[in-house]
């Protein structure tokens, strides 16, 4: 049977490879949704649109582009091209040449798709929160119809790449994941301090280079500059895959090594520690747990996945 997806992007180089992922594992992508995040916004739109260009004959399905929210609901946030380039896929700034975004916006679309897909919708939330936070408000039911929400985002050791605590899909909207994390959808979180451990390091990397593929050669094209990025400033040893590993977890369950099911509430003060995810990972809330927490991967296995991905075409 078919699986439903939504994908929720802010679009750079890694939301981009994990559309991909979806498509090339036989996914039915029902939308992509765009957010505020990580580089200007009209660019982001304008990447998924190009995105989609680039597999256009390799798809046999006319995949909609729903622009969504281009702001966090209350608090300001910053973009961060440094990380991703000007482009959001280094400093190259790439336009579509012929597919236009959906008038129809996000919020709306996703409270369709829930309708229309109720209990086979999942939501690859892979960005901030605030499209499905808003959908959300408009409409509580959501969370009766939509299946799984997969969220790439927080920390479970509080160890952050915006602030010292804080990982920056969360930070960038605190409020709307306040609301969607206590909601009551069936949220399984991938962190950035687990993903971490699991980069693309030089043998990989170079491997990846080797392969006569479009893809991979696309590949490295779209990720010099993040990969540069996280060796030099975040001290890794390669380039990190925050969203893809959520996509592979979402795809494979096999994918993830050792979750824990916990509460997970978010903070939203306006203070030193704005953004964190707080696991209460003793029970001393006594508060049902509400995530799947994603605590360690099977790396060969997602490895195997990505060069799958990399022998598309």
């Amino acid at each position: 049977m078919a699986r439903h997806f939504v994908i929720d992007c802010d679009t750079a180089e890694d939301d981009i490879m994990s559309l991909y992922m979806l498509l090339r594992n036989g996914v039915e992508v029902e939308g992509v949704t765009i957010v505020e995040g990580n580089i200007a916004y009209e660019q982001e739109v304008n990447n998924a649109l190009w995105a989609l260009e680039f597999v256009s004959g390799k798809v046999n399905k006319d995949i909609k582009v729903y622009p969504g929210s281009d702001r966090s609901l209350v608090k300001s946030f910053k973009t961060v091209e440094n990380v991703h380039g000007k482009g959001g896929i280094g400093d190259e700034i790439v336009r579509p040449k012929k597919l236009r975004p959906e008038p129809k916006r996000a919020p709306q679309a996703i409270l369709e798709l829930a309708d229309r897909y109720a209990g086979e919708l999942e939501f690859l939330a892979i960005s901030p929160l605030t499209n499905l936070a808003l959908a959300y408000l408009m409409d509580k039911s959501i969370v009766e119809k939509v299946k799984k929400v997969w969220v790439m985002g927080g920390t479970i050791y509080g160890r952050g790449n915006i602030t010292p605590v804080a990982e920056f899909n969360i930070w960038v909207d605190p409020d709307a994941a306040k609301l969607v994390f206590n909601a009551g959808f069936d949220i399984t979180m991938v962190a950035w301090d687990l993903i971490t451990n699991y980069v693309v390091e030089e043998d990989e990397w170079e491997r990846i280079k080797a392969m006569d593929t479009e893809m991979a050669k696309f590949y490295v094209r779209i990720y010099k500059h993040y990969r540069e990025f996280a060796m030099k400033h975040q001290k890794m040893r390669g380039n990190p895959h925050p969203d893809l590993i959520t996509t592979a977890v979402a795809l494979n369950r096999e994918v993830i090594k050792r979750s824990e099911r916990q509460y997970v509430d978010v903070e939203n003060c306006d203070c030193l520690t704005r953004g964190m995810t707080v696991i209460d990972y003793l029970d001393l809330w006594g508060k049902e747990p509400k995530a799947e927490v994603v605590y360690g991967i099977d790396k060969d296995k997602f490895m195997d996945m990505l060069f799958h991905l990399l022998s598309w075409f």
